[in-house]
């Protein structure tokens, strides 16, 4: 049976950060399991124990300001720097821990908008990505006078509450999913701050100038019918990668959190599939 521990992790700006890690006897690789916004690496426990049974050590973490992690006004991460400097502290940790195993980063919505800055940014760390839900076209339906009004706002009052967020009913359809989220007191529930919404739009503007430069290898998951992050960014992204070893599954009739739907073990299992390949 896997070992569960959980523990701390101190940045130089004085924050802790809420860690978590399950290791498997004689692990076959790392998978690190980077969560989205608004919410917290409690959401995955599923994902950690399905991975972690099939053999893989899984690390995770708290984003600053979400979840069990310290940070005030919670839900802002400006710039979204912050959240990959905090990643690069933690997988450093990983490497000191496990310098054998191979590691393999996964992130969801922004989530997966770090992990892919991550792995633009500090490739040598990482033997290969999952990204789910990218958000790179989260923004197209956005008039690029309230994007510029907010680029000069996020500057001035970054933790201004300034856009709703999407209906939870768009999480997932499965009716559980939207339940859960809004009982769960370690989610955000409020409206995304400016410096937030702007930190999120300006890393994807990065990712999306920059795909060409991502090598590793990178399978691509994404719901056909995600409301709030669209696919079309997620096929943009594989289109573009310089990766010679790439895959991309889009879900038809699932939202934006595939890993949540009520068919979720067709997604694990293609995710287990996936990295038992890149393992060996």
């Amino acid at each position: 049976m896997p070992e569960h521990m959980t523990s701390t992790l101190t940045t130089p700006d004085g924050l802790t950060l809420y860690t978590a890690k399950a290791i498997p006897p004689s692990p076959r690789a790392i998978v690190i399991l980077v969560h989205g916004y608004g919410e917290h690496s409690g959401r995955y426990q599923h994902v950690i124990d399905s991975l972690a049974g099939r053999g893989y050590a899984v690390y995770t973490l708290d984003h600053r300001a979400h979840g069990k992690s310290g940070g005030e006004p919670r839900a802002l991460i400006h710039p979204l720097d912050k959240a990959i400097n905090d990643l690069k502290q933690y997988v450093d940790a990983i490497k000191a821990d496990q310098p054998a195993l191979k590691r393999i980063m996964i992130g969801h919505s922004m989530g997966s908008a770090i992990t892919f800055g991550y792995a633009l940014r500090y490739a040598s760390d990482l033997n290969g990505v999952i990204l789910s839900g990218l958000p790179l076209d989260s923004e197209k339906d956005v008039s690029p006078l309230l994007v510029s009004v907010g680029k000069i706002l996020s500057k001035i009052v970054p933790a201004m509450p300034f856009s709703d967020l999407a209906p939870i009913s768009g999480l997932a359809y499965n009716p559980a999913v939207a339940a859960d989220f809004a009982a769960d007191p370690l989610n955000y529930h409020g409206k995304m701050r400016i410096g937030m919404g702007v930190a999120i739009g300006n890393e994807a503007s990065y990712i999306n100038a920059n795909l060409s430069e991502l090598q590793l290898p990178v399978l691509f998951i994404h719901g056909e019918d995600d409301p709030i992050c669209p696919p079309s960014g997620s096929q943009r992204a594989y289109d573009r990668v310089s990766s010679t070893d790439k895959t991309i599954k889009l879900y038809p009739k699932m939202k934006h959190e595939i890993m949540n739907e009520i068919e979720r073990q067709t997604v694990l299992d293609d995710v287990a599939a996936w990295l038992d390949a890149q393992s060996g």
